[in-house]
């Protein structure tokens, strides 16, 4: 009898089970098992798995290749059940502009909190409005992605929450500073920098790897960002953290990482060295396509970098 009974239990009924218990078992096994499995067993399941709740994040790096659906389609499937409900997207090596473009305006009553883009196809203006008019956004992190100054100015604008900001770029294996300064070479170096201290002044934590500020970029942001507690200066080579301004950065930030540091820990590291470049490459500092002029060319010398 006490046999047949363990039975009955080892035996027991999944469709028992009280729906938000279902619902958090399946919230585990991931996107793509979701889709092509999960929502088949049975009616209840099936119905459970159509629940916004269970799409509030959205990673290309969770989404497991499959042959049966597309990443792109895996991906709109996600943004379309998640009823403007997602508070996470991260993008990692998507090619696609469209993806980006149908996911952000898909998602305009969206709760989104947190947005990442890694490696990614380099967005249109249009793309870039689109991808940074979420008023609840928090945290923007750019691993190679281009942004403009202009864009920046918007995220002051339509993201008023935003309290983490990380726009890292791919770093040459050579490091090319400038051995002449004009007023027109330092406002492009700086541009995104000042607008940075301009419209973000309530950031808490800054990731600038790659940037080619210098020492005027540098004290704009900390004498308008007040409330920073973390700022990122890896390989930011055209700052020079000694003296006074050295001294300052350690009394007002509590987490700081210097130019020579290491991406050690960095959890994007590989998209933002740039392994293919070759020994005699020049890597100009000028500003990213933001619509200045660039034909100019710097006298530049070689050095390298650690």
């Amino acid at each position: 009898m006490a046999r047949n009974l363990k039975k009955q239990e080892s035996r027991r009924n999944w469709l028992d089970l009280p729906s938000e218990v279902t619902t958090n078992i399946l919230s585990r096994i991931g996107i793509a098992d979701i889709l092509e499995n999960a929502q088949l067993v049975c009616t209840a399941w099936h119905q459970i798995c159509k629940d916004p709740v269970m799409y509030r994040v959205l990673n290309t790096n969770d989404l497991r290749r499959s042959r049966f659906i597309s990443l792109e389609n895996m991906c709109k499937q996600v943004v379309d059940r998640s009823q403007g409900q997602l508070v996470d997207i991260t993008f990692v090596h998507v090619r696609n502009e469209q993806l980006l473009l149908y996911a952000a305006e898909s998602s305009r009553s969206s709760q989104l909190r947190r947005f990442e883009l890694v490696n990614c196809v380099e967005p249109r203006s249009f793309t870039w409005h689109a991808l940074i008019t979420f008023p609840l956004l928090e945290e923007l992190n750019l691993y190679s992605v281009g942004i403009s100054v202009y864009e920046i100015e918007s995220l002051g604008r339509f993201c008023p929450l935003l309290k983490t900001f990380k726009m890292n770029k791919k770093v040459p294996r050579r490091w090319v500073p400038l051995t002449t300064s004009t007023p027109h070479n330092e406002w492009c170096l700086n541009a995104k920098a000042v607008a940075i201290a301009q419209n973000l002044p309530e950031l808490r934590h800054l990731e600038l790897i790659g940037n080619c500020m210098t020492n005027i970029g540098l004290e704009k942001i900390l004498d308008n960002c007040h409330q920073l507690e973390t700022l990122d200066l890896r390989s930011c080579f055209n700052t020079d953290i000694k003296g006074d301004l050295g001294e300052k950065c350690c009394k007002q930030i509590k987490n700081l990482k210097l130019p020579n540091d290491s991406l050690e820990g960095c959890p994007y590291s590989y998209a933002l060295v740039d392994n293919e470049s070759d020994d005699d490459d020049y890597f100009y500092c000028g500003p990213d396509n933001e619509g200045y002029d660039s034909n100019e060319e710097y006298e530049l010398e070689l050095l390298d970098y650690i």
